[in-house]
């Protein structure tokens, strides 16, 4: 499929002279640990893997609808494997136990889990040795896998109590140069404002799916299509409203400094929105499919979650945030 495949619809009275709303999903989420581009592990270039990896993906994204990539930059307890505990494995079922240290007091806390075979799915012992970042599993004499901490915490399903406070929101189509490679203000700002004794620092490329909802009360028929499909509204500022919107919901510190040119411009964009195309709002609804702490957000205006959702629409002293959804959203 490629991006406008529908566009012959923007010709059409009947979808035009509908009124209609935005519904925005998230469809794909990579989370990157910046400690990694920093302090590489012995042997590997994982700056190179990863921007080699965001190339790809940016590749595929712009052959197929294209969009724009929304970018968290955010930060969690600072979590170690605490090396002076050697990781073991119970005389009873099966379970490895190991020890984390949490911030800059080094709070350390017991965890256990079971390591499982990745074809019979049996919980199997496998030798296992860690770093403060790393855990290594000795599958066999010629087959070892190593992940950070915070990968493994995730793919394991442990939860340890520490979340993810988002500092900076942008926007790219370049998700390989940016944020992560050069000069960046935001990066900045926050590496200089959040101690990194205390916490860990993290990259999310976002990616949402753009549905327009609507119904033309002079027709019997209802639309609910994507707006990448239909190309309403072009890439870019498609991007920019998205991105403009999660600036105002989450309100971070870090973007306090230019927050009047932020809603200046997203009360524009919304104006444009409804006046031209009958867009009268956009309800954003950031969730994983299988929820963890990595991606339990939150803010200074806003508590932990999983599940964020929350309309933008113009209101009575312009740009106004409610929380939740009152859009009825067709399962496909």
């Amino acid at each position: 499929m490629t991006r406008g495949m529908f566009d012959f619809l923007q010709r059409e009275p009947t979808y035009t002279g509908s009124d209609k709303d935005w519904y925005v999903e998230l469809s794909h989420s990579t989370c990157f640990w910046y400690d990694l581009l920093l302090h590489p592990p012995e042997g590997f270039d994982t700056k190179q893997q990863i921007t080699d990896y965001l190339k790809q993906l940016q590749s595929i994204v712009e052959s197929q609808l294209d969009k724009r990539f929304i970018y968290f930059l955010a930060a969690r307890k600072k979590l170690r494997f605490c090396v002076s505990k050697r990781p073991r494995y119970s005389f009873f079922g099966n379970n490895l136990i190991f020890y984390v240290e949490m911030g800059r007091e080094k709070i350390r806390r017991k965890v256990t889990t079971k390591i499982f075979d990745a074809q019979t799915r049996e919980p199997i012992k496998p030798p296992v040795e860690v770093s403060d970042r790393f855990i290594t599993f000795h599958y066999t004499a010629n087959h070892k896998v190593s992940m950070s901490i915070h990968d493994f915490l995730q793919s394991s399903g442990i939860e340890v109590g520490v979340n993810t406070e988002v500092h900076y929101i942008g926007y790219t189509k370049n998700p390989s140069e940016r944020p992560i490679n050069g000069a960046h203000r935001g990066l900045s700002d926050m590496l200089y404002r959040v101690s990194n004794e205390e916490y860990d620092f993290f990259v999310f490329y976002n990616l949402f799916k753009v549905l327009s909802i609507g119904m033309n009360p002079t027709a019997p028929i209802n639309f609910c299509v994507a707006n990448s499909m239909v190309d309403e509204i072009k890439v870019d500022e498609e991007g920019r409203i998205i991105e403009k919107a999660l600036i105002k919901y989450f309100g971070a510190e870090t973007q306090e400094l230019n927050k009047k040119n932020e809603e200046s411009e997203l009360e524009n964009s919304l104006e444009r929105l409804a006046a031209k195309n009958n867009i009268n709002s956009v309800a954003i609804h950031i969730e994983m499919d299988e929820p963890s702490e990595l991606h339990r957000f939150f803010s200074r205006s806003v508590k932990p979650s999983d599940k964020h959702v929350f309309t933008c629409r113009i209101g009575n002293s312009g740009v106004e945030i409610i929380e939740g959804s009152v859009l009825a959203v067709p399962m496909l």
